[in-house]
């Protein structure tokens, strides 16, 4: 058995179209199932490794595998890559055209706008009520540093005809600006056990020097009226002060003034 292949690797290594490299590893046979080896062989020590018989074939044989199962791998084809084609260049797409422009087939319809209303002309204001003047009234003015201070008699509100002509010369004597303001405080006798009378009172012949005022061609604006009731300290407890301030003093001031009179 061994020298059968022997002679068949020998056959193999002469063989002018083999280029296969071989490697024979002639302890394999002693594998192979159903193969025994001679007495005399069996504790034969063998010292030297395996021939391996090399061709210049690439393909190579383990030596562990069985002759009958070897085998010799194909030559591997080198082939060169094919080429890609170019890319195809697409052509970008056009444009849609624009809508054709429709005309109306008749002219639209005209805005009728409502006209405007010319203002109103403002009304002037209605000439303000004449003062309360009587004839019996005791009412009676004198100057103070402040302006003037009016008396009245007990229980009475009109004014007197020489009280109002005092209020017209304060008038005409006042500073000639738009700043002067006229400050009115009024007073009544009258009881703790009744204050709401005696500030009644007092609102009326406030209201009487008011309208004397706003005769003589004081605006409202300018007019401060205050209904002090039984608050007249230790002054005569029927009366109005009323306080002139002019120039460029709030109506606080007059106030603050006129009760220190």
């Amino acid at each position: 058995m061994r020298q059968s292949c022997l002679v068949l690797t020998a056959l193999l290594g002469t063989a002018a179209s083999a280029v296969a490299q071989v490697t024979v590893d002639l302890h394999a046979l002693d594998a192979l199932p159903g193969v025994k080896p001679a007495p005399a062989e069996r504790h034969r020590a063998v010292p030297k490794p395996p021939r391996r018989v090399t061709t210049t074939n690439p393909t190579q044989v383990a030596p562990s595998q069985p002759a009958e199962t070897r085998t010799a791998a194909p030559p591997v084809a080198t082939t060169q890559p094919a080429t890609p084609p170019p890319p195809t260049q697409v052509a970008p797409a056009a444009p849609p055209p624009p809508p054709s422009a429709s005309l109306p087939a008749a002219a639209p319809p005209a805005i009728a706008l409502a006209p405007v209303a010319p203002p109103q002309p403002t009304e002037p204001e209605a000439p303000p009520a004449p003062p309360p003047i009587s004839d019996n009234s005791a009412t009676a003015a004198a100057s103070t540093a402040a302006g003037l201070r009016v008396t009245f008699g007990a229980g009475q509100s009109d004014l007197s005809p020489s009280s109002a002509a005092a209020i017209k010369q304060l008038v005409a004597s006042a500073p000639p600006s738009a700043n002067t303001s006229f400050n009115i405080a009024g007073y009544a006798a009258g009881t703790a056990e009744d204050p709401s009378t005696a500030r009644r009172l007092s609102l009326s012949r406030a209201l009487a020097v008011r309208s004397a005022l706003m005769a003589d061609g004081v605006s409202s604006t300018r007019i401060y009226v205050r209904a002090l009731g039984t608050a007249s300290g230790d002054d005569p407890p029927d009366r109005v002060d009323l306080a002139v301030l002019g120039g460029n003093a709030s109506a606080a001031d007059v106030g603050a003034k006129s009760q220190t009179q």
